[in-house]
């Protein structure tokens, strides 16, 4: 009789542990696989730019379409490169593993743009005439947010639509809602 008991204790335990397991890692994976379909459909502060963040950051496991001169990498962080011609390549990366989370977009004029995690544009450097600072408040952000999103919102219209089988939202909000507003 006890042989049964504690056989059944640690099936029992062993089940509940799967279980727990299992809901840990879905609900991670879910978020992230469709957090650019969340981020569209929550709530955000007027110059924010949930989507395109949330794209960037996930790379690793959302979908990326295959484009002409489009080029991933995901080697520490993750960068898309694309090229219009030899000379002429935008640039935008995403270091999620970093202390603080930021993104960088390089443009082919020689200016790289640093942006926070609501992927809100802090500074920027102008190459072309020596590593000049340049300040948020001078740059047109509508035209530059524009530019970024001519260049690389295909990621974000490939995956805005993409509804998960198991709608997460609720939770998607309590962790990223004050990171957006």
């Amino acid at each position: 009789m006890k042989k049964i008991i504690i056989t059944c204790l640690i099936t029992l335990f062993t089940m509940v542990g799967l279980v727990h397991l299992y809901n840990n890692w879905y609900i991670d994976y879910n978020l992230r696989k469709y957090s650019v379909y969340y981020a569209h459909n929550m709530e955000h502060k007027e110059g924010t730019h949930p989507e395109m963040a949330m794209a960037l950051e996930n790379m690793d496991v959302i979908y990326k379409p295959n484009k002409k001169n489009i080029r991933y990498r995901d080697d520490g962080g993750f960068i898309i490169y694309n090229t219009f011609s030899n000379n002429e390549q935008v640039i935008i990366s995403c270091y999620p593993r970093a202390k603080e989370l930021h993104y960088i977009y390089h443009d082919f004029t020689k200016k790289s743009y640093h942006f926070n995690e609501a992927l809100r544009l802090e500074y920027g450097y102008d190459s072309s005439t020596g590593h000049d600072k340049i300040d948020a408040r001078t740059v047109d952000q509508e035209v530059l947010y524009k530019d970024i999103y001519k260049n690389f919102g295909f990621l974000v219209e490939a995956n805005v639509n993409r509804k998960p089988r198991i709608n997460l939202q609720k939770e998607f909000n309590k962790k990223y809602y004050k990171r957006f507003n």
